[in-house]
């Protein structure tokens, strides 16, 4: 068959509009929609020169769907993703306030103007905290909202009867927690958590530091007349009999075994150890 220059023509115009076809697929022009659930399969963005695959803004969103994502340009370096983990209730992923923000319980969140405590605290994954041998659950968040135009400072800690507690020197409402007014520094038996600074009645956006603490000891000195030993992570805590004197049973004789300051006394006596194994006596009476 022989091809006129009007059928050239026509072939090559043909693939000309099919190449054009093809690359029209990649792109998008003004006024057109590429749905990507729909219309795509297995997308590969790893040659894209820039993506950008969440919202990105300056303050957290009031409501939000459970897997969404935003980026707080405001929020501190490292600490700037956040996740909805639960209808309209946004958590930070990966960092938080400052290193020991790894931990999720009682994660504190800014939004709206108040502080939500623990927003992550459920009945699934409760938040624990452990005094001395007790456990206190919680399984509520707690919302802690300035009261009036004050500036000062915000202590949230656990008390020393496991109370999620909110302490200022200025007016605060706290849903879910403990209010404690005229408080300027952690209480030396609570928990600390985080502090948060306010400016005229508001807090300020980059204004929290964590005190949290994933790993933590604490430190018990002897002092005069006290002897300690450490076994096994277990403190002991004794009288030091050389300094203290300790009480034992009566002697029976002058020479029993003693250490310099023991006493004891029955219904007659009073006994006095005044050096090793040499003990003393005064008679009682009435007066």
């Amino acid at each position: 068959m022989t091809l006129t220059p009007f059928h050239r023509f026509g072939i090559w115009g043909l693939l000309v509009f099919a190449v054009a076809g093809m690359q029209a697929l990649g792109q998008t022009s003004t006024g057109t929609s590429v749905d990507l659930q729909a219309q795509t399969r297995n997308a590969d963005f790893s040659n894209f020169s820039v993506t950008l695959p969440m919202t990105v803004g300056t303050a957290l969103p009031s409501s939000c769907q459970v897997g969404q994502f935003y980026f707080n340009t405001s929020a501190t370096a490292g600490s700037n993703t956040y996740a909805c983990t639960a209808a309209n209730v946004w958590t930070v992923q990966g960092g938080g306030l400052s290193m020991s923000a790894q931990m999720g319980d009682f994660a504190p969140l800014l939004t709206g103007g108040s502080l939500t405590v623990g927003a992550g605290c459920s009945s699934s994954s409760p938040c624990n905290v452990r005094l001395g041998n007790t456990v206190h659950t919680f399984k509520n968040p707690a919302i802690v909202t300035p009261s009036g135009s004050n500036t000062g400072l915000v202590l949230v800690y656990i008390d020393n009867s496991g109370n999620l507690t909110a302490g200022s020197s200025t007016g605060l409402a706290c849903n879910g927690c403990t209010y404690a007014p005229r408080v300027t520094a952690f209480p030396p038996d609570s928990i600390p958590l985080f502090n948060w600074t306010l400016t005229g009645g508001a807090f300020d956006a980059q204004g929290g530091t964590d005190f949290r603490a994933l790993l933590s000891s604490k430190n018990v000195t002897s002092g005069t007349g006290i002897l300690m030993s450490q076994s096994g992570g277990t403190s002991t805590i004794a009288v030091d009999p050389t300094v203290v004197g300790t009480q034992v049973p009566p002697p029976a004789t002058s020479s029993d075994a003693c250490s310099a300051g023991q006493f004891s006394f029955d219904t007659s006596y009073y006994y006095i150890c005044t050096a090793t194994n040499t003990w003393k006596r005064v008679a009682l009476a009435s007066f």
